[in-house]
């Protein structure tokens, strides 16, 4: 009875490994986008929640009598260079410094906050609140959503124009 010789084995391992490594590798590849479509799906979610913030505060504050951007100008921080974030449960704008901090996320509720007891996520969000040339009745909007994955650094933007007038 004859055997294998070496060189046959070696052969036979070499079509074996790449028999499995074909697949695992697109597996891999499978899951890394279906991780990255959900991330990218939650930015664009968290970017329109901080646009509509924007928006409801602007109503509010007409509303009730008060300038339009109170809140979101100077006291809010979001005409400086560095933005400012928003709490959904406490609509507080505050200004950024160097970093904003970073979306947490509430287990048993799944709402995304700033909340210290709640783990953080791998979002950022940043409003802007830009001047508008020729009228003080227009602000531009810019909504930044960013995360790190994989060592790559990814980035969301929604912009819309609010006016005074309703």
């Amino acid at each position: 009875m004859r055997g294998f010789s070496l060189l046959e084995t070696l052969v036979a391992i070499a079509i074996l490994t790449l028999a499995v490594l074909g697949p695992l590798t697109v597996a891999s590849f499978v899951l890394f986008s279906a991780t990255l479509a959900e991330n990218e799906a939650a930015a664009f979610n968290l970017a329109e929640e901080g646009m509509e913030l924007v928006i409801n505060k602007r109503d509010s504050n007409i509303f009730s009598g008060q300038n339009w951007l109170n809140g979101l100008d100077a006291s809010g921080g979001c005409h400086t260079a560095n933005g400012c974030y928003v709490d959904a449960l406490t609509v507080v704008f505050n200004g950024c410094s160097a970093n904003c901090p970073k979306l947490r996320r509430d287990a048993s509720t799944g709402l995304y906050n700033y909340d210290a007891a709640d783990p953080e996520t791998l979002f950022e969000r940043r409003i802007y609140l830009e001047n508008v040339a020729g009228t003080s009745d227009e602000k531009k909007i810019r909504v930044v959503l960013t995360w790190q994955e994989r060592l790559v650094t990814h980035s969301f933007t929604l912009e819309r124009h609010i006016f005074l007038k309703l």
